[in-house]
């Protein structure tokens, strides 16, 4: 039997954490995915590594001391050589700011801690494939699917398009914004059948003509 193509194989990536414990765990995790992983401990490591490398992914703690997970961005975009390097940031912030600052940034997605490594990786896979998930930009050839947000009553609150879909989180197009903390039935129309699941509003944030919300799904 062939062996099942990895996913992120001989992608590089570059993980910067300050604590050690999360650098071993993602580095362990995207390597299994075939990745070529290097890793920086603080943001001022992450600027210097960068002089002589080239990395084709950047997974970026948000909240270090010193030179923050901002501070590196800022200079990311600033670069002529990096300011097209993709970047995934890790973090828990859920407010308005952050994410409008990091769309504005560029940003490709989000990882919120505590994370899975299979999201991690699967998170990885679809920006490599072209996906920007957080400015609502699905992988070329994608369709975005079609959803609805409910409450619990079953009363309809909105609908638009799905831009992410994790085991534990999703990000959505709507046509109007929900209320942080606000608990929902999220229904996602696929080929398959329609995909339901509980969730509650993480963060909005305005769009175009639309509103991104993040959401936690809820088991």
């Amino acid at each position: 039997m062939a062996d099942r193509p990895q996913a992120l194989a001989s992608r590089r990536i570059l993980v910067v954490d300050d604590e050690a414990s999360i650098r071993r765990l993602l580095e362990a995790g995207l390597t299994d995915a075939g990745a070529e992983v290097w890793t920086a401990p603080e943001g001022g490591t992450a600027l210097r590594m960068l002089e002589g490398f080239l990395p084709e992914l950047i997974l970026l703690d948000l909240t270090m001391p010193g030179i923050t997970g901002w501070d590196v961005l800022e200079s990311l975009r600033a670069s002529g050589l990096h300011a097209s390097v993709p970047v995934i940031l890790q973090t828990s912030a859920d407010d308005f700011d952050s994410f409008e600052r990091a769309r504005k940034l560029g940003v490709a997605a989000f990882v919120s801690k505590p994370f899975r490594l299979g999201e991690v990786v699967e998170t990885c896979r679809r920006v490599f494939a072209g996906a920007v998930p957080l400015i609502g930009r699905a992988a070329p050839g994608g369709g975005l699917p079609l959803v609805q947000l409910r409450d619990a009553a079953g009363t309809l609150l909105s609908t638009g398009r799905l831009l992410d879909l994790a085991p534990r989180g999703a990000q959505v197009d709507i046509d109007r914004p929900l209320t942080p903390g606000q608990q929902v039935i999220l229904t996602v129309e696929v080929p398959e059948g329609p995909i339901e699941c509980a969730a509650e509003v993480r963060w909005v944030t305005q769009a175009g003509g639309g509103f991104h919300h993040g959401l936690a799904i809820r088991s």
